[in-house]
């Protein structure tokens, strides 16, 4: 049997990944935040036709929207609100990353940012992933890379990824089951670090400094890396996830 509020909650979680408010779907769909609110309690369903444009909106299949069955990969345990900006604390199962990684080995002894970046972007392979996991954002992989004393050092843009076989040329990172302090790109959480709008890296050392040690948790120790989910294959609004575990 169809699971309606199962479909709402899905729906949600769609959402929040793509970055909107419901206003702000409903807007690109041509219906009202109403709607978009009731959809979302299970109260109603959308017509096919919204439903199709909502798999457009969210970068999803209709048939992933309509897999009620299908457990959500990132599983929220515990909410942290500091000023109004949302802290989630996740459990997040082991990820398939695959793209272009360039760690600190391969550029040098002296590891600098900028080279590191421009070692990647020459060769993005990103068109070359097979059974990348829909929607497709764009991601960055940040290995290790501001931590003192690490001996793995890189950085990469990838996807998520069902396979670790992949072409010649694309490079594969399994990331490690772990919790996880994830949070958005919104306003309030760009107002904790005096800014009116910022990227999900920046949300990083306010997570290490200030929500992490607040709150009983420090960085992971099992491998597991800082993530950054965008909104879109472009730079902008996302989602920061750092790994971590309970002091």
């Amino acid at each position: 049997m169809f699971d309606q509020i199962a479909f709402g909650e899905k729906l949600k979680s769609h959402r929040k990944l793509a970055g909107m408010t419901q206003e702000e779907a409903a807007e690109k769909i041509g219906v009202s935040g109403q709607a978009v609110s009731k959809w979302e309690k299970g109260e109603c369903l959308p017509d096919c036709y919204n439903l199709k444009l909502l798999g457009k909106i969210y970068r999803v299949s209709v048939d992933s929207l309509l897999d009620t069955d299908e457990p959500s990969p990132e599983q929220v345990v515990d909410t942290i609100i500091v000023n109004g900006a949302v802290f989630e604390i996740i459990e997040k199962p082991d990820t398939v990353f695959a793209g272009k990684i360039a760690f600190a080995a391969k550029i040098g002894d002296g590891y600098d940012f900028v080279a590191s970046v421009d070692e990647v972007q020459k060769k993005i392979a990103l068109d070359k992933v097979i059974c990348a996991i829909p929607p497709e954002r764009g991601t960055v992989l940040s290995i290790n890379f501001w931590l003192v004393g690490s001996k793995l050092h890189g950085m990469g843009f990838v996807r998520e990824t069902s396979s670790e076989t992949q072409p010649d040329g694309v490079d594969v990172y399994k990331n490690p089951a772990s919790l996880y302090v994830r949070a958005y790109t919104d306003n309030a959480a760009s107002a904790l670090i005096a800014k009116e709008q910022c990227e999900p890296w920046e949300l990083f050392a306010y997570i290490r400094n200030h929500v992490m040690p607040a709150h009983g948790y420090k960085m992971a120790e099992n491998g597991a890396q800082e993530i950054e989910v965008y909104d879109s294959g472009g730079r902008g609004k996302g989602f920061a996830y750092v790994p971590v575990m309970k002091m």
